[in-house]
C-alpha cells in the first residue's frame, strides 16, 4: 500500500513537470512581464530614510537645592500629608509619550516643516489627513534600556533629521512649561500654608504673651520649682515661729506683749502660706502674687502646657515647609532642558526604503504561482473534456444550475 501511495506521488510529480514544461513558455513570459513591471515600479517609488533621535529621562539629585528635579514628587507627597490635592502621579516617561503624541506637538511640525506641501496633500483635504500622513512616518518607542527613541521617515534624510531633533525641542519647550505650571501651583499651594502658619503662630504668640501677663507666667516649670521652695521656706519660718510663741507665751504668759507680736508674726506667715496655696488676690498679675496658688497649678499649668505644645508644633511646620516653599520659587524659575539627549538625530545616508530587492522576489514568486496555477486549471479543464462522461456529469451538475442563476438575476 505504501509502496503504491509513493507511486502515485511520483507521478503526480512527474506530470506536474511535464505540464510546466509544456506551458513553459506562458510561465517565463509572464514571470518576466510582471517581474519587469515590478522593477519599473520599485524605480518609480522615491527612496525614504529613517533618521533616529534617543533620549532619556535625568536623574534626580539629593540635597536641598539639587532635588529640584524631584521637586514635585516630593511636593505631591507633602501635598497629601498637609490636607493639598494633586492630581494622580503618573510615569515621567508616559508622560513625555504622551506629549510627544499629542496634537498641539504635530500641528507644530506641520506648520514648521509645511508637511501639507511635503506629502502632497491638496489644501482642500482635511487637515486630519496631514496629521495621519505624518503618524504613519514618525514612530516613539520605550527600549528595554528604559531610553525614548523617535524615529523620523522622511524622503530628504535632513528633514527627518530635523524632525526628529524638533520633536526633542517640543518635548523641552512643553515639559518646562508644565514644570513651570506645576511649580507654581505648589509655590501658591505652600505659600498659602505657609502663611497659615505664620497667622497661626502669631496668634499662639499674642496668646502666650496675655497668659503670661494674667498669670505672671514666664516660666512654668523654673517659677513652679520655685514656688515649692519659697512655699516649703515659708511653712518652715511658720513652724518656727509658732515655737518662738509657745515659748514665749509659756514664760511671761499670754498677755505679753511679746507673746502677742510673735501670734502677729505666726498669723502674717499664715496669710502669706494661704495666699500661696489658693491666691487670696483674684489679681493674679498683681506683683503681690510673684507665685502661681498652687490650687490652680493644674488648670493653669494645663493651658500653659497647651500654648507652648500648639506654638512648637507650628513652628516646626514652619521649619518644615519654608524650604520647599524657596525650592518651589527656584523651580518656577527654571528653563533648563529637562531631557538627557543620548543620539542626536542625523541625516542617514542609507534608505530605509523602499526594498526594491524584496518587491521584486515577490512579484516574481506571485506570478509565478499565479501562472502555475492558471496551467493547472487549464490543462485540468481540457483533460476534463476529453472525458466526455466526467464533464457531462459536471456540467449538468454545476455549470448549467450556475448559467440559470445568473440569467435569473439579470431578468
Amino acid at each position: 500500500m505504501d509502496n503504491t501511495s509513493g507511486v502515485e506521488g511520483t507521478k503526480k510529480f512527474e506530470d506536474l513537470l511535464i505540464i510546466l514544461i509544456k506551458y513553459r513558455r506562458l510561465i517565463i513570459i509572464n514571470c518576466l512581464i510582471i517581474t519587469l513591471a515590478a522593477v519599473f515600479i520599485s524605480l518609480l517609488i522615491p527612496n525614504k530614510y529613517t533618521s533616529v533621535a534617543s533620549f532619556i529621562s535625568p536623574k534626580h539629585k539629593s540635597g536641598l537645592f539639587g532635588g529640584i528635579a524631584s521637586f514635585s514628587n516630593t511636593i505631591k507627597d507633602l501635598s497629601r500629608t498637609l490636607g493639598g490635592k494633586f492630581g494622580s502621579v503618573s510615569d515621567e516617561v508616559d508622560n513625555y509619550l504622551v506629549i510627544l503624541q499629542s496634537r498641539s506637538a504635530s500641528e507644530q511640525v506641520i506648520k514648521k516643516f509645511n508637511l501639507r506641501n511635503v506629502y502632497e496633500i491638496d489644501k482642500a483635504k482635511p487637515f486630519e489627513n496631514v496629521l495621519d500622513e505624518l503618524k504613519n512616518n514618525v514612530d516613539f518607542k520605550i527600549e528595554d534600556e528604559g531610553n525614548i527613541v523617535i524615529a523620523v521617515t522622511d524622503k530628504s534624510p535632513e528633514r527627518a533629521a530635523n524632525m526628529a531633533n524638533f520633536y526633542i525641542k517640543i518635548l523641552n519647550e512643553y515639559s518646562i512649561k508644565l514644570s513651570v505650571t506645576e511649580a507654581r501651583n505648589n509655590r501658591e499651594f505652600i505659600g498659602n500654608r505657609l502663611n497659615e502658619v505664620q497667622t497661626n503662630i502669631a496668634i499662639l504668640e499674642d496668646s502666650i504673651e496675655n497668659f503670661s501677663k494674667r498669670y505672671n507666667v514666664l516660666d512654668m516649670k523654673n517659677q513652679l520649682k520655685a514656688a515649692i521652695t519659697f512655699g516649703a521656706e515659708l511653712k518652715a519660718k511658720v513652724e518656727v515661729a509658732k515655737i518662738e510663741k509657745d515659748l514665749l507665751k509659756n514664760n511671761y504668759g499670754e498677755n505679753n506683749p511679746l507673746v502677742q507680736l510673735a501670734e502677729i508674726k505666726v498669723n502674717e506667715l499664715n496669710k502669706r502660706l494661704t495666699n500661696m496655696k489658693f491666691g487670696e488676690d483674684k489679681n493674679l498679675a498683681s506683683p503681690l502674687n510673684l507665685f502661681i496658688p498652687f490650687e490652680k497649678v493644674p488648670q493653669i499649668g494645663m493651658q500653659y502646657i497647651r500654648l507652648k505644645r500648639d506654638y512648637e508644633i507650628q513652628s516646626k511646620i514652619l521649619e518644615f515647609i519654608y524650604p520647599f516653599y524657596e525650592q518651589a520659587k527656584i523651580q518656577e524659575q527654571k528653563d533648563i532642558p529637562v531631557v538627557l539627549v543620548v543620539d542626536k538625530a542625523i541625516p542617514p545616508e542609507k534608505k530605509s526604503s523602499p526594498k526594491r530587492s524584496l518587491i521584486v522576489i515577490g512579484a516574481f514568486l506571485l506570478a509565478f504561482f499565479f501562472s502555475t496555477g492558471y496551467v493547472l486549471i487549464i490543462e485540468s479543464y481540457s483533460s476534463l473534456q476529453e472525458d466526455e462522461t466526467r464533464y457531462k456529469k459536471i456540467k449538468e451538475g454545476i455549470i448549467e444550475p450556475l448559467k440559470f442563476s445568473f440569467r435569473s438575476k439579470k431578468k
